[in-house]
């Protein structure tokens, strides 16, 4: 059988060997690959789930002795020590996966906002979560954007970054941003305005419910609770009533609820 044009019977064979070879050495990496996603995914789920000490103690250290040039490793161990109230650990760490970065790394940029918030410059934190999130449209950078500015007492700014969460497709599902307003709104007297915000987050919640059993959502829960302190505010003890009895069938052991109720018995007597 003659030979294919333009390749001789021993280029084939290298050809052959090299694809050999590559094959394998996937072959062998796939072991490793599985076992460093399965150690991402780890200290994720225990980030997502609020085992926040175990994540900085054990996960975090032991991610970035095993994989010690992955940006990756260095920041999720940041979020966990940042989450344990250690920020200048958390600062060390971020720093270090910014370095091992290549280029700017949204969710790096929101973990380093949150830490120049807590370092004491909240308005370079703002500029960071601002233009983190009019990049991305990311629901999670408006509401770390409002509430930094929430902390910050610069209340206008809080109010625009939760209205532009509730405009996001994640957000528009969410009663948070809604809540959040709400609890602003009634922080700088406007109660009617906080009425309406804390409706809609009780809206919203009962549109997307995924009828899942047990207590609502905290901020459901929550909203009523808000409507049952802004009608208080407002002179209205029977309606605040109502709504604390709501946020209490919501969730029977939420203990402000409970609270406010017995406070008003009291008043009532």
């Amino acid at each position: 059988m003659p030979l294919a044009k333009g390749r001789s019977a021993p280029g084939r064979t290298r050809v052959r060997t090299a694809i050999r070879l590559a094959v394998a050495a996937l072959l062998t990496l796939a072991p490793a690959a599985a076992a460093q996603r399965d150690a991402f995914d780890q200290m994720r789920m225990l980030l997502d789930t609020g085992y926040y000490n175990s994540a900085a103690r054990l996960n975090g250290p032991d991610l970035v002795a095993r994989y010690p040039d992955d940006p990756e490793a260095y920041y999720l161990y940041a979020r966990a020590l940042y989450l344990t109230g250690d920020y200048a650990g958390a600062r060390r760490q971020l720093d270090r996966a910014m370095e091992l970065a290549s280029g700017d790394v949204p969710a790096y940029s929101q973990l380093n906002a949150l830490l120049m918030a807590a370092e004491g410059d909240p308005q370079g934190a703002l500029r960071l979560l601002q233009n983190a999130f009019l990049r991305t449209r990311d629901y999670r950078y408006a509401m770390e954007w409002g509430r930094v500015a929430w902390q910050a007492a610069q209340y206008d700014t809080a109010l625009q970054a939760f209205r532009m969460a509730a405009e996001t497709d994640e957000g528009r599902r969410q009663p948070w941003p809604y809540l959040d307003m709400g609890r602003v709104l009634m922080l700088t007297g406007r109660i009617e305005e906080a009425i309406e915000a804390f409706n809609t987050a009780i809206e919203v919640y009962e549109r997307y419910d995924p009828g899942v059993t047990g207590p609502g959502s905290p901020a459901y829960v929550e909203a009523f609770y808000r409507l049952g302190e802004a009608y208080e505010m407002l002179g209205q003890p029977d309606q605040a009533e109502v709504h604390y009895r709501a946020a209490r069938t919501a969730d029977p052991n939420y203990l402000p609820a409970i609270s406010a109720l017995d406070r008003l018995s009291r008043t009532f007597d």
